[in-house]
């Protein structure tokens, strides 16, 4: 069985800094967004890049994550699991209304067919106070290391209870594993060896599948 770990949250709660720690720690592992499949298959068909979303389909990038966990034994996906459309790369406006509604980034339709192809699933929800990401990501643009998400306190409020609300969907799902940490009380050192107890301790990782790097003592 291939695993899929999602990894998500609030912008600036820490995602990718995580997933970078965590694929050090399990053999095996890739990263990839599921977002990525609008690019590659642009790129393998030759689409031009202003033309990729009008000429590749959600179900398409659907069914090419679902390969590419096919060929990978561990799959590290750091995402949103919530996202309002007039402000992201595929609808992206100027201005930006922070009420629109938000909409899950994960479908069932997804999940469903990971499950047929045997596709073990892990959602990862990153817990992180309003003010603390928003602090966050405001010193991420001031160091002009990333453009700022979002616009307001606000407005990081209201995305943290979209993102939370969509990871609560997904894990209703029996089949779905769901952890959720806290990255503003631990570092990212911490945090992993929190997903790592878990997963070996739960899913016998270790035992089942030799995925665990050893560290030296």
């Amino acid at each position: 069985m291939n695993l899929v770990i999602f990894v998500g949250g609030p912008t600036a709660c820490g995602k990718s800094t995580f997933t970078n720690e965590l694929s050090k720690s399990l053999a095996n592992s890739k990263k990839y967004r599921r977002y990525q499949g609008f690019f590659d298959i642009g790129t393998l068909r030759n689409i031009p890049k202003k033309e990729i979303f009008k000429q590749v389909t959600s179900e398409q990038v659907d069914d090419w994550f679902i390969d590419v966990c096919k060929e990978s034994k561990i799959i590290i996906s750091d995402i949103h699991y919530a996202v309002q459309m007039n402000r992201n790369n595929i609808n992206q406006q100027s201005e930006v209304d922070i009420y629109q509604d938000y909409v899950p980034t994960v479908s069932k339709e997804l999940l469903n067919k990971m499950f047929l192809n045997n596709i073990k699933v892990v959602a990862i929800y990153l817990s992180c106070s309003s003010d603390i990401c928003y602090g966050r990501a405001v010193m991420r643009y001031n160091n002009f290391e990333k453009e700022l998400r979002t616009q307001s306190l606000q407005d990081a409020e209201l995305e943290n209870v979209a993102e939370r609300r969509e990871w609560n969907n997904i894990v209703l799902n029996d089949s779905i594993i769901g952890i959720e940490l806290n990255s503003e009380l631990y570092s990212p050192e911490e945090l992993v060896n929190q997903c790592l107890n878990y997963l070996t301790d739960e899913l016998k990782l270790d035992q089942g599948y030799q995925l665990i790097k050893k560290k030296n003592t």
